[in-house]
């Protein structure tokens, strides 16, 4: 298949970056562009970077970078015309494509498809009773509560209760019973004669990626007669679908999450269910299993805030300290809200609505007064021993907390809470902070700063400085300085081969067009490493500190014609005293052969005097007058 390229063009003007960028990652705006964690790769210091200007992302860290169809293909793991539907659907346009040549489908997209196919499939089934007497998934799921509109809106559905049921469907589908297999829809049966579905006779759950892709299930069980074990079982793990990095509900819950700064960690699908219905949207379950560093990670691409919401018994409780710990450590605040006896968020928000339900939120402690809860449950504070108990375990978790300011605030509470000398909390403190986090070598701040994860992550592209913003001018269409860097030197001055490479591509398209397309551009890169390239150079800010020192020039402000010229003459100084240094090596050899050295002593002489003059020419007190740079640029 293929899309006509004005359609691309059409769809990729029609697709904010901006907006499908937040979908995913939590952005804030730095200057005119925007900044967040990198999705691609862990971070703790945000260096992924998206310009609303050139329509472009770039990470600084891991160095992936592109525009917009680039996202969604590294993001949801799709060909490039998977990621051009995907966003056609988005904007609202009707897709039409020529005929040609047939792409072959990747992997994700054959999973995504049968995963899609399943859901649409159980949906249909909504209405087909469980057994001869038994009650449809749709008044099973009426009789938890849940409203037409929300049985649609989370796509509930039923699987029969038929061994081939699905299958059967697929196959008429043309869907391959191989990709079945690699979703979990189907399995092969122990003597080989064939496959059965894996989910029967169940009320159906469709898990969804955060873009809005089926990529799993979770299946509850309406018979009795279930040769299954557990009320609920889950796909197994595919290569779309990894339960410890996948959060339930959060494409529906996103937007009120992200508006409300806040989210609500429970840990059941109708727990979830329950409470989106009822007007409290941002929430998002664990889908049964113990909180994952992954999925605090997600959550924290969209809110700095967590409150865990779980049950009071023994288990609930427990859970909520492995939870804490895990968001303690990722950077978000943390709260935690208990449940009463015997309720859970699924029962008390049917039983006392959603007004009480958030009043109970808005309750939540935090884990110093959820952890001091705890141990007075058990008696803990009425010998030394349980106090000490009690307060070392909520030092452990206060260790877990990366911010040493806020780190010291908790301290200060702990000891203003239990008359304790906060020297002695710090020692502990140290202790804890010491085997949870590796030694910090060195003594300087930089040393220090970056230990922390404080500092601004450099760049994973390393360029020559003078080349790197070479590219840049001529990535942005400068035309008069771009004829007037390569009167002065050639594209085969450049060292660097992925510079030279991307050089080359846009001054042909500047001399076959009369201009380049920077994000248009990017499309037709095949090769990662130049994509990596050309975005880190497009979005980063002209670097003004070290790189210039090594070009031994001063730039108080980014003046165009000012960064050509410097960099024009640094690419001459460094060629110069490459010939310098070889000139020499060739001296030295013909030295120790008994040879005349008089040429070689000439040719040093000749060019250490055009050095020399070119050092003269380019000194910095002229690369610092502005009027005599914008009246006169030439190398």
């Amino acid at each position: 298949m293929r899309i006509p390229d004005q359609k691309i063009d059409e769809i990729r003007s029609s697709s904010d970056i901006v907006d499908v960028i937040s979908a995913v990652v939590r952005l804030k705006k730095r200057g005119k562009s925007y900044i967040g964690l990198c999705p691609f790769h862990q971070e703790k210091t945000p260096s992924f970077t998206v310009s609303a200007e050139k329509q472009m992302f770039h990470c600084f860290g891991c160095a992936k970078g592109g525009n917009v169809f680039t996202f969604v293909m590294e993001i949801e793991h799709v060909s490039f015309v998977e990621a051009v539907r995907s966003l056609a659907e988005r904007a609202g346009i009707v897709l039409t494509t020529e005929s040609g040549q047939s792409q072959k489908q990747t992997e994700f997209e054959e999973l995504f498809a049968a995963c899609k196919f399943a859901a649409q499939h159980f949906y249909k089934n909504l209405d087909t009773p469980d057994g001869p007497v038994g009650k449809s998934a749709l008044e099973y799921f009426h009789s938890r509560g849940f409203s037409d509109a929300t049985i649609n809106s989370f796509g509930l559905g039923y699987s029969k209760n038929s061994w081939d049921g699905l299958l059967t469907a697929a196959q008429q589908e043309g869907i391959p019973v191989a990709h079945l297999v690699k979703a979990g829809l189907v399995r092969a049966r122990d003597d080989g004669s064939g496959h059965y579905d894996y989910f029967r006779g169940r009320a159906m759950f469709p898990i969804f990626s955060a873009t809005g892709r089926v990529i799993a299930f979770g299946a509850r069980k309406m018979r009795e007669d279930d040769p299954i074990q557990g009320k609920y079982i889950n796909s197994p793990e595919t290569p779309v679908y990894n339960k410890s990095r996948v959060l339930f509900g959060l494409f529906q819950s996103k937007e009120a999450i992200r508006a409300e700064e806040t989210a609500l960690m429970v840990e059941g699908y109708a727990d979830l269910i329950s409470l989106f219905q009822a007007g409290v949207q941002n929430v998002v379950a664990s889908s049964g299993t113990a909180l994952t560093e992954e999925q605090v990670k997600l959550v924290g691409k969209y809110a700095r805030t967590i409150v865990l919401v779980y049950d009071a018994d023994s288990a609930g409780s427990q859970a909520a300290v492995r939870g804490l710990d895990i968001a303690l450590e990722q950077g978000l605040d943390v709260h935690i809200a208990s449940l009463p006896p015997g309720h859970d968020p699924d029962s008390f928000v049917r039983k006392q609505g959603a007004k009480e339900f958030r009043t109970l939120v808005e309750q939540a402690v935090s884990f110093i007064d959820f952890k001091a809860g705890m141990f007075a449950a058990r008696g803990r504070f009425a010998t030394p021993e349980g106090k000490t108990e009690a307060v070392r375990s909520i030092v452990q978790s206060i260790a877990k907390i990366n911010d040493e300011l806020k780190r010291n605030f908790f301290v200060k509470a702990v000891a203003d809470k239990y008359q304790i000398y906060e020297s002695v909390l710090y020692r502990e403190l140290e202790r804890w902070v010491a085997r949870d986090k590796p030694p910090i070598r060195g003594s300087s701040f930089q040393d220090r700063r970056a230990a922390a994860g404080t500092s601004q992550a450099p760049s994973a592209v390393s360029l020559p400085t003078a080349e790197r913003e070479i590219l840049r001018i001529v990535c942005e269409n400068r035309t008069a300085l771009i004829n007037e860097i390569f009167s002065a030197i050639s594209v085969d001055d450049l060292s660097d081969a992925r510079v030279r490479k991307l050089v080359q591509i846009v001054l042909e398209r500047i001399e076959n067009t009369g201009s380049v397309d920077s994000t248009a551009l990017v499309n037709e890169l095949e090769d990662p490493d130049l994509k990596s390239v050309y975005t880190d150079v497009m979005l980063s800010r002209y670097d003004l500190s070290k790189g210039w020192q090594e070009m031994e020039v001063e730039i108080e402000e980014p003046d165009p014609a000012k960064i050509a010229k410097a960099a024009v003459a640094a690419i001459k100084r460094k060629a110069l005293r490459t010939e310098i240094e070889q000139n020499h090596n060739l001296m030295s050899a013909a030295k120790q052969r008994g040879e005349e050295t008089r040429p070689f002593i000439e040719r040093h002489q000749e060019l250490s005097r055009t050095l020399r003059n070119l050092e003269s020419v380019n000194s910095k007190s002229e690369i610092q007058n502005p009027k005599q740079e914008n009246q006169n640029p030439k190398f």
